[in-house]
């Protein structure tokens, strides 16, 4: 894949997260579930899946309880914990992440 490509899809991403928490606001679902790599959604009949998105699902208190009693598994069949995040906090790490991928994919340029 073309690093030029890859930089401008990165730099795209970054501002989608970043607009994603520039307007602060209450919300019912606040919490991101973090399951290793993956974060925690729903498929089209509400089971809760682990999945790979750009935008992840977000869930209420309630919600995040009961993933959180759920037992997931690595594929070498070890138990991993679930990891909560509030939405700001999340897409925070993101960007903080994205904004160095960057920086060294331009170095590498």
């Amino acid at each position: 894949m073309d690093i030029k490509k890859t930089i401008e899809e990165l730099e795209e991403r970054l501002q989608s997260y970043i607009s994603a928490i520039k307007y602060p606001c209450l919300e019912y679902t606040p919490f991101i579930v973090e399951v290793g790599a993956l974060t925690v959604g729903t498929d089209d009949k509400s089971v809760v899946i682990v999945e790979n998105k750009r935008f992840p699902t977000q869930f209420s208190e309630k919600a995040v309880k009961e993933i959180c009693s759920m037992t997931f598994k690595d594929c070498f069949d070890k138990i991993v914990q679930p990891k909560v995040y509030g939405k700001h906090e999340w897409y925070c790490e993101q960007i903080e992440r994205l904004k160095m991928t960057i920086d060294e994919l331009k170095k590498a340029a």
